[in-house]
């Protein structure tokens, strides 16, 4: 009897916060594969440093496939962010609707030697230059007052998104490495502008990239 006594004592005591924490969960999967058109805000800072997080504490993973390319010369990437925190964390999780402005972002994208160069036309001497920002994989948004637009991850519980690179890639074996950084609008006045909540950096991994197999005629 003082056992069961002990135990109820223990439940009563138990948050609901934290009851969520221990439940065994399914994998969170997120698809912004279907995004129009890639996004432009933020991409930076980062410190391509393998392994690295600063004041977001997830573990960051990339999951590029070896082997040949899709006919446009791209490949399907995932991005897997695991809570290596000890509190559960809030992701955006939704892609953005209309004109309407998010309270956070989530972008993630990824550097390799395998994306091929990209250079525009500068108007005056007409001499290529290098495209110095990477091109954005995925952004997610998350409206502080939409609950629903967000993932909540429990620690050790991991989240994962499809994304398209629509980066040319290049065959070969290359390294590569995945970048996240969230951001949030802050607004003063009549202005907004976004801040950098936190970022974080994968591990590198190497990939075998071939020649896209001919289309079927």
């Amino acid at each position: 009897m003082g056992r069961l006594k002990l135990l109820l004592l223990l439940v009563v005591l138990l948050s609901p916060a934290m009851i969520f924490v221990g439940l065994a969960q399914d994998q969170l999967i997120v698809d912004a594969s279907k995004q129009p058109s890639p996004p432009a805000t933020g991409r930076g800072p980062y410190t391509n440093s393998p392994g690295h997080f600063s004041r977001l504490p997830i573990r960051l993973e990339l999951q590029i496939p070896s082997g040949s390319l899709q006919p446009d010369g791209t490949t399907l990437i995932d991005f897997v962010i695991t809570n290596r925190g000890f509190d559960v964390i809030s992701l955006p999780s939704s892609t953005e609707e209309g004109d309407r402005l998010s309270s956070f972002v989530l972008n993630l994208w990824f550097t390799s030697d395998a994306v091929k160069d990209a250079y525009p036309k500068d108007s005056a001497p007409s001499r290529p230059v290098k495209i110095g920002i990477p091109s954005l994989s995925a952004e997610l948004y998350g409206r502080s007052n939409d609950p629903q637009s967000f993932r909540w991850v429990a620690p050790n519980q991991n989240m994962k998104v499809h994304a398209s690179s629509r980066v040319q890639l290049q065959p070969g074996t290359h390294t590569v490495t995945a970048h996240a950084e969230l951001l949030r609008l802050v607004l003063r006045d009549s202005s907004a502008s976004w801040e950098v909540v936190g970022t974080a950096d994968s591990e590198t991994i190497t990939t075998t990239l071939s020649t896209p197999a001919p289309t079927p005629r």
